[in-house]
């Protein structure tokens, strides 16, 4: 019932059997075409953007659901009541209970299947192993980063190639990018512990992350150092 998440009105199944959900039509762009068109944001922009995006998540992770889909392709930026930039996050497709276990899931990673899209995916989608909410903050670490620096912390082609650079390649510095030097350093260092291969290593709860995204002193040593 987050604002800032689609909201359902409706599922079920046609009497010819096709499933089907009825969500609230939302009018805007999406953060994937704002970057393909228009390029990296400022700072100012992804902090308000990532604000919205950090309770809709947080919702959803209190009640143990797992998005596992984070992409800027799915974050819609709306105008609301005058206000631009009003987001709204969809596509729960893939979405489960982190205490559910999926006996088909791990059946289809073994056969060379992943569920979710490769290049924001988390270590740990890839193996298989069962995934918390710190899969998805380390998913909307490599947004922000894609979304202050126009390109994404990791490179492959191929499936398999963008799962060996997750679970094994360190990201490319912010510092590298064109627009690193103008990016607050709290920026860079919330994402750097979102992007830990480790989830322990990360920021315990997506609330923690954009504090500490945001500039928050108590949250400028890392996870537990507060």
């Amino acid at each position: 019932q987050h604002p800032n998440t689609i909201q359902v009105f409706d599922f079920g199944k046609t009497d010819g059997g096709q499933l089907y959900i009825v969500m609230e039509f939302v009018s805007g762009r999406s953060v994937a075409d704002v970057l393909e068109k228009d390029g990296a944001m400022a700072p100012v922009r992804v902090k308000k953007i990532m604000e919205q995006i950090a309770g809709s998540l947080e919702e959803a992770h209190n009640q143990g659901i797992v998005h596992r889909d984070l992409k800027p392709d799915n974050v819609v930026l709306c105008e609301r009541a005058g206000q631009k930039d009003w987001v709204e996050v969809l596509d729960f497709g893939i979405a489960k209970r982190s205490t559910e276990e999926d006996t088909q899931e791990k059946k289809l990673t073994q056969q060379g299947m992943v569920l979710g899209t490769p290049p924001y995916m988390s270590p740990e989608q890839f193996t298989g192993k069962p995934i918390d909410k710190r899969s998805d903050i380390y998913s909307l670490g490599v947004m922000a980063y894609e979304m202050l620096t126009g390109r994404l912390p990791f490179s492959g082609n191929t499936a398999w190639e963008w799962a060996t650079a997750h679970m094994t390649a360190a990201p490319i510095s912010i510092d590298a990018t064109p627009a690193g030097q103008n990016i607050p350093p709290a920026m860079k260092a919330a994402i750097n512990t979102a992007l830990e291969k480790d989830p322990a290593r990360r920021w315990p709860t997506v609330t923690d992350f954009f504090q500490a995204f945001s500039g928050d002193p108590a949250h400028q040593l890392g996870p537990g150092l507060s």
